[in-house]
């Protein structure tokens, strides 16, 4: 689960480069540029927190609830992008993707996480 964890999270991070890229060069007339840069804030930092946390090998139990929280938040965030896309009347494709990333993020971080570490005796 912790490889599928740090692909998604690895992959999240790529399209949200990509799509604020895109955004900066094409310049969309429909485009809600603080609402994405703060979501694209909000994806890079959770990613780099879980990606971190991965990485690590003993860390701090705030830090991992720090990321068991921000999983619960993407979760939140990508099950309201799914919707949002569903039912506006302007259907927005990476958005809907995106969204679904970010949960598929958000409940692995979850399922990771939640469970308590297991001590290693010598």
């Amino acid at each position: 689960m912790r490889v599928a964890l740090a692909a998604i999270c690895i992959v999240t991070l790529l399209a949200v480069a990509y799509l604020s890229m895109s955004l900066i060069v094409l310049r969309p007339p429909r485009a809600n540029y603080p609402v994405w840069f703060a979501l694209a804030a909000i994806f890079t930092a959770q990613g780099v927190l879980t990606l971190t946390v991965l990485g690590a090998g003993a860390v701090p139990v705030t830090v991992r609830y720090a990321a068991l929280g921000g999983g619960g938040v993407l979760t939140a965030i990508g099950a309201w992008m799914i919707r949002d896309s569903l039912t506006s009347a302007h259907f927005e494709g990476y958005a809907l993707v995106l969204g679904s990333m970010v949960v598929v993020q958000g409940a692995l971080t979850l399922a990771a996480f939640l469970r308590r570490p297991t001590l290693k005796t010598a």
